[in-house]
């Protein structure tokens, strides 16, 4: 399975085995997603946040990049005269 983050410190965190006093808040998340990803059911990949399309969901995204990632997730706009 694939995890898609654009977040290149949550990557390296999940890939080192050293708990360090800044990541004490994410314990018990860090040590889920590393067991996975040692166990091999879990890849995580880097994606830029532009290229996010769940930042569509949770995010207020300027008009170019927002018609961007929903062209992506193949959403239309019922509203629109065709």
């Amino acid at each position: 399975m694939k995890l898609y983050c654009d977040n290149k410190s949550a990557i390296e965190i999940a890939h080192n085995p050293v708990q360090h006093d800044r990541t004490k808040h994410v314990e018990i998340d860090r040590h889920f997603i590393k067991e996975k990803v040692d166990e091999g059911l879990l890849c995580m990949a880097y994606v830029p946040s532009r290229q996010q399309v769940a930042d569509v969901l949770t995010k207020g995204l300027n008009s170019p990049i927002f018609q961007d990632l929903i062209s992506k997730m193949g959403m239309t706009n019922i509203y629109s005269s065709t």
